[in-house]
């Protein structure tokens, strides 16, 4: 089990890789976000939580640049990435997967990979784990040459977070990875998930709806209701709050 911080910097702070500014977004008279502030700090995962129309995959879409904000600002390091495409956020360092997993089904295992590596490819960005490195440590091992189209769906899930990982990112977004999976599947991928977190110290973003999970996995917990924050801390002080499961999580999903 992942070790957890005791306490967390105020924003603003050497440890934050992500600050979220005041961001609020809407769709028509749809308040998705409103004046929703927080960071994210280097190597931890922060695990998002709430019911259904809360804000959650908005929250990842405008944090990397799949959608743009009505107000407020994302910052990576300081940076103000605000307004920009998708791909000056990869840039940057940040990365997204699916819920429903997006691989090219027209190309190989291995050819998807490759498509994150080009993807990602700056000046200057430095070493990173190379294509056949990252298919290993995601499981793809002995798949390189088999279609995108004819794998199961933990496959197609460790062939988009391994294009994920291949784009040299400093922080992922992972929006209910574990969905669709038995529990044998649910295990295996929350273990891998846990594995990279350790040895590529990476910053995670993590909205999932198995909340037994959720908490194994992650340092704090936060939960949004009607794109707002309502809660934001430790596993345990979430879990431990009857009025937050019954509110916003539902015991059908703690127990």
């Amino acid at each position: 089990m992942l070790a957890r911080a005791d306490g967390y910097p105020g924003d603003g702070a050497p440890s934050d890789l992500l600050e979220v500014r005041a961001v609020s977004k809407h769709y028509g008279p749809i308040q998705a976000l409103s004046d929703l502030s927080f960071t994210v700090r280097k190597g931890e995962i922060l695990g998002v939580a709430g019911p259904n129309g809360a804000g959650k995959s908005t929250l990842l879409a405008v944090c990397t640049g799949h959608q743009k904000s009505d107000a407020g600002d994302v910052l990576v390091e300081g940076a103000v990435l605000s307004g920009r495409p998708p791909h000056r956020f990869c840039h940057a360092g940040v990365a997204r997967m699916f819920q429903i997993p997006q691989v090219f089904s027209s190309l190989t295992v291995r050819q998807n990979v490759e498509v994150g590596a080009t993807f990602g490819w700056r000046p200057g960005s430095g070493s990173r784990l190379s294509v056949e490195e990252l298919m290993r440590v995601t499981g793809l091992d002995g798949l390189g040459d088999h279609s995108s189209a004819d794998v199961d769906l933990i496959t197609r899930k460790r062939i988009m977070l391994a294009a994920a990982l291949a784009t040299g990112p400093k922080v992922l977004f992972m929006d209910e990875p574990l969905a669709g999976l038995n529990e044998e599947e649910i295990e295996t991928l929350a273990e891998l998930i846990a594995t990279l977190h350790r040895t590529l110290a990476l910053s995670i973003v993590l909205v999932e709806h198995k909340v037994r999970a959720l908490a194994r996995l992650s340092d704090r917990i936060m939960i949004l209701n009607f794109g707002r924050l309502v809660r934001l801390g430790p596993p345990a002080e979430i879990l431990a709050d009857p009025e937050i499961i019954d509110l916003y999580l539902g015991r059908s999903y703690v127990a």
